[in-house]
């Protein structure tokens, strides 16, 4: 009894939860001697481990084999293999990062299983419930932990400063319950829940509360998911997973800058791949990097340090605005009877992304004239759009598919994957990456072109049928927008500048007026 009593003092020095915000408040737990969240300012795969947390009851888990735990295992072996084969496959990336940010606080590295069952390693995964990044905190618990969210910056979707969140809330977890299997319980539907049966039952045994029912199913589920993963991923080949394309492991140096810079712009001027170079800094929900505090710290390739000062100051930005990532979103203008549920509908998303998106607090009310970021997709029930949407969609391709000598080439379309263009075309993933030589983990863009296989099906005389109708296609329109003029528009469609003054019979250049329509030159004609 006095155990249980120590139990509910000392619950009232834990905050929050990573799922139920429960109105509590505290400081940056998870802080240096200067008052920041521990950073890793460099990582490689070279750097020395650090000793290894044996804790005695996290070790005995797998051989704590039940029959939930046989389901969940059932589960991952079938109707959910694709899941936890996209799940392992993402793993690789950043399982020794995590353990050892795990590891340097004094924690299991075994709970680096926890995020695989929470976002699957996905630093865009969001809840119903507001719930973000890799291991899945609403924002009230996110910000009581250090973690910056603001329209500019989302710490939560970052493998360092999310991992170290994580870790200082289960080293108060794990102080209170002195159960590993109640703390992944508390972590799941917070500690008070579990504080309560634990007092009124007099067991800190989680597999009693689970079998007489005193916990929400999810929570009673949430252990024996987590011990079927940690014993998939431990051993994949034994569980049937000996075919996963493993993504290689992550790898950063940084560099600090004293200005705001553009991330895209900075990329482009090392020559690397924008997604690329935006996975190794994901906090930042779009194009611009803005300073915390007096300094902008960035992460970079190993060895790039003096290319990356470069590239850093001649992409310095003076004036601080959100600029989405280009194919992910666009601007959408609130109209009168507009709320967030008719938006999240009208452009198939929840509202728990919006708000996550725009940085809107619950209570925010939304303004006739209010400008958000939307998913970058055209929007159900809505024939009036505005000029800007029709812009968007007058450059869309309208033929899915364009054949030249050297081949046949798919352009891809919002909501593509390698998986569905491959299926589409009868091939493997493997085999589209062989032939447009894409790299592992790289992510598509709306309008890159692929090359694909010509279907069996398909003679010489229907492929030269196929050249003539696109040589037939219709020209490309495009709406001129604020900022560009005909150099950007050509770089844009890969077509010469002349061409397209020939094309539209333009004399002076600086004519161009934004609204205007611009015929872009069909490829064929090139």
């Amino acid at each position: 009894m006095r155990r249980l009593l120590t139990l509910s003092l000392v619950l009232a020095f834990v905050s929050g939860c990573a799922h139920k915000d429960l109105g509590t408040k505290a400081g940056r737990t998870a802080t240096n001697s200067e008052g920041d969240l521990k950073d890793i300012g460099s990582f490689r795969l070279s750097d020395p481990e650090g000793p290894k947390v044996v804790d005695q009851e996290l070790e005995s888990i797998p051989t704590e084999v039940n029959p939930l735990v046989e389901k969940w295992i059932a589960y991952f072996q079938g109707r959910g293999r694709p899941h936890m084969e996209r799940y392992l496959a993402r793993s690789t990336r950043y399982e020794k990062l995590m353990k050892k940010v795990l590891r340097d606080n004094g924690l299991p590295e075994d709970l680096f299983y926890i995020a695989l069952i929470e976002s699957g390693f996905s630093s865009r995964a969001t809840s119903h419930a507001s719930a973000v990044g890799y291991w899945q905190f609403i924002r009230g618990t996110g910000k009581r932990y250090g973690l910056d969210i603001n329209a500019f910056v989302d710490e939560r979707r970052d493998p360092v400063f999310a991992t170290q969140a994580a870790a200082e809330y289960f080293k108060g977890l794990y102080s209170v319950f002195g159960s590993w299997y109640l703390a992944m319980a508390s972590y799941n539907v917070g500690e008070n829940r579990v504080k309560r049966e634990v007092m009124n039952h007099y067991t800190r045994d989680f597999w009693e509360l689970a079998r007489k029912k005193r916990l929400p199913a999810e929570t009673i589920n949430y252990v024996p998911k987590f011990i079927a993963a940690k014993m998939i991923g431990k051993d994949p080949a034994k569980y049937g997973f000996d075919d996963i394309d493993y993504l290689p492991p992550i790898e950063f140096d940084h560099i600090t800058v004293s200005q705001p810079v553009n991330l895209r712009q900075m990329a482009e001027k090392m020559n690397l791949n924008y997604e690329d170079f935006k996975a190794l800094n994901p906090k930042f929900k779009g194009e611009v990097a803005i300073l915390k505090g007096s300094d902008l710290i960035l992460r970079i390739p190993p060895g790039t340090a003096e290319q990356s000062k470069v590239a850093a100051t001649e992409s310095f930005v003076s004036r601080v605005q959100f600029v989405a990532d280009t194919g992910d979103t666009q601007t959408y203008r609130i109209r009168h009877g507009d709320t967030l549920s008719t938006v999240a509908r009208r452009y198939r998303t929840t509202v728990a992304f919006l708000r996550d998106l725009n940085d809107l607090p619950r209570r925010k009310p939304l303004k006739v004239g209010m400008r958000i970021q939307v998913p970058d997709r055209t929007p159900l029930k809505d024939r009036s759009q505005s000029r800007s949407m029709v812009a968007k969609k007058s450059d869309a391709p309208k033929n899915t598919v364009t054949i030249s000598s050297d081949g046949r080439y798919y352009i891809v379309q919002s909501g593509d994957s390698l998986f569905t263009i491959a299926r589409k075309y009868a091939t493997s993933v493997s085999e589209l990456q062989r032939m447009n030589n894409i790299k592992r983990g790289r992510t598509l863009k709306v309008g890159m072109k692929l090359k694909v296989p010509t279907p069996g099906s398909s003679s010489a005389r229907e492929v030269a049928t196929e050249v003539a109708q696109s040589k037939k296609a219709k020209s490309k329109v495009h709406v001129v927008r604020r900022g560009e003029n005909l150099s950007v528009i050509a770089a844009k469609y890969n077509v010469a500048v002349s061409d397209i003054k020939e094309k539209n019979k333009i004399r002076n250049p600086a004519s161009l007026v934004v609204g205007a329509r611009i015929v872009i030159p069909s490829e064929v004609n090139q």
